[in-house]
Formats: structure tokens, sequence, C-alpha cells
């Protein structure tokens, strides 16, 4: 199950320098575990805490862990947009008026763009 809030953003980066940013700036978990899947057209990158919350996110879609207000988050990278710009859709557990780590996580993706 998919569930989530999108926010669409654009960087000029690669792919790989995004990646590589995400990678070695995560600052709200000191050991986040990370899953890449690359698609066709897009490159999908899961974040959460542990696998453990990786996992439960198969059973609840996008969902805000109640004691810790945090969740796992996707972003998709899609370099195949424009010649110009490459397109990222991020998907958060909750939208960025409502939860202080959705707002985090927005704030975090738009400084490395």
């Amino acid at each position: 199950m998919i569930t989530g809030v999108d926010y669409i953003l654009y960087t000029n980066k690669s792919q790989d320098a995004f990646t590589k940013k995400i990678k070695e700036n995560i600052p709200f978990w000191n050991n986040p575990y990370i899953v890449i899947d690359n698609e066709d057209e897009t490159t999908d990158i899961f974040i959460s805490r542990n696998e453990e919350m990786f996992q439960l996110m198969d059973e609840k879609g996008f969902y805000i862990d109640k004691a810790s207000g945090e969740g796992p988050f996707l972003l998709i990278f899609n370099s195949g947009y424009s010649l110009t710009v490459s397109r990222i859709t991020l998907v958060l557990p909750g939208e960025i008026d409502e939860s202080k780590f959705a707002k985090q996580v927005y704030d975090w993706i738009k400084s490395i763009l």
C-alpha cells in the first residue's frame, strides 16, 4: 500500500550528486535504512529510521509513528523530466503544515537541491 503526501521539487543536480548528498547528510537519524530502486525512468529512494520502520510501510503505507512523530519517506528522482532539470517527487508521511517531522524532511531536501 502506497499512501502519503506528494510534493514536487526540481533540481539541476545529477542523480548521483543528489543521492550522494542525501546519504551523507541525513540530519535526523544516525544510521537510516535506505533502499534505492532503479526503475525505467526514475530512481526511488526510500528512507526510514530503521528496517522495521521500512517493513511497517508495507503494512501501513506511509505513516507517522505516534511515539516519535517520525515516519518513512520516499524520493522519486526523475532525470528524464527535461533536458535542464530533474523532477523530484517527495512523498511524506504527513502534510508539512501539520507534521513537524514532515516539515523537517521537506526543508532538508529543499536545502540540498
